[in-house]
């Protein structure tokens, strides 16, 4: 039970893991003894952060590699394959976190080019991430996959249609792959989280009622930590969760628990 969740020899690949969850979830692995592959934007300040990540994971005695690139891209997702099975072999767990800012508008705004966006940003790019990772995960007869999904799966939103409709598909994605692959030891599930405090936040404006309003609408009263989500990652790819896959794990501090 000791090394359940020690991951040492495992490789993570984190989408999106430059700052906020996606880089608690690298920190986790690391700490746990994983090679962990981190991916952002490319830009200069992301680059800078996705640096600063490979950097702190390496001092916890991981080997790290860094990836620069949009998930919903083809390219980014066929170097994120190249560069880590010509450092790593191949790919044993993956996240797919990254995401851009919020979207808000009505459907009468929505443009053609805003519901193809979020479609790739929410949903493609982990169909791309399932296609080039699954086979190695297949062959190795072991794999771990999760989705970072959110509330909008369920409820749909009038005022994000194309968002809610990719984070739909996206656990039905989920569902998809969890019943052809759970014969080759892979489960995949998605993880809901709740309010997250995080750097960036533009998911809300920068006064405290609006902060405090989200807060209180959870039964912890209080924002949930990145660490918290990433605690959970790690539980859930541990050996004994094996039976855990096709499902949803709500990280959302008992939102459902006050409504």
């Amino acid at each position: 039970m000791d090394t359940d969740m020690d991951f040492t020899g495992r490789t993570v690949l984190v989408t999106g893991s430059g700052r906020n969850i996606g880089r608690a979830i690298i920190l986790e692995f690391a700490a746990r003894g994983a090679n962990v592959i981190i991916n952002a934007r490319d830009t200069e300040s992301d680059r800078v952060e996705a640096e600063a990540v490979k950097a702190e994971a390496e001092e916890l005695g991981a080997d790290g590699l860094v990836v620069l690139g949009d998930a919903a891209e083809p390219d980014t997702i066929a170097r994120l394959k190249t560069e880590s099975e010509k450092m790593f072999g191949h790919v044993d767990i993956y996240v797919s976190n990254a995401n851009g800012r919020m979207y808000r508008d009505s459907f009468f705004d929505t443009t053609d080019e805003d519901w193809h966006h979020y479609l790739n940003q929410q949903l493609t790019a982990s169909w791309y991430l399932a296609k080039a990772f699954v086979p190695g995960m297949r062959d190795a007869e072991w794999g771990r996959i999760i989705h970072m999904n959110g509330p909008n799966a369920w409820t749909g939103s009038w005022a994000a249609i194309p968002m809610a409709v990719g984070k739909g598909g996206l656990h039905t994605l989920t569902k998809s792959l969890a019943s052809g692959l759970g014969r080759y030891g892979i489960t995949v599930n998605d993880i809901n989280p709740g309010y997250v405090e995080v750097a960036r936040d533009s998911n809300l404006d920068d006064s405290i009622g609006s902060r405090a309003a989200f807060a209180n609408a959870m039964a912890i009263r209080r924002p949930i930590r990145p660490e918290e989500i990433a605690w959970t990652c790690a539980c859930i790819c541990s050996e004994r969760a094996g039976a855990l896959t096709g499902t949803v794990i709500n990280v959302d501090g008992g939102t459902s628990a006050v409504h």
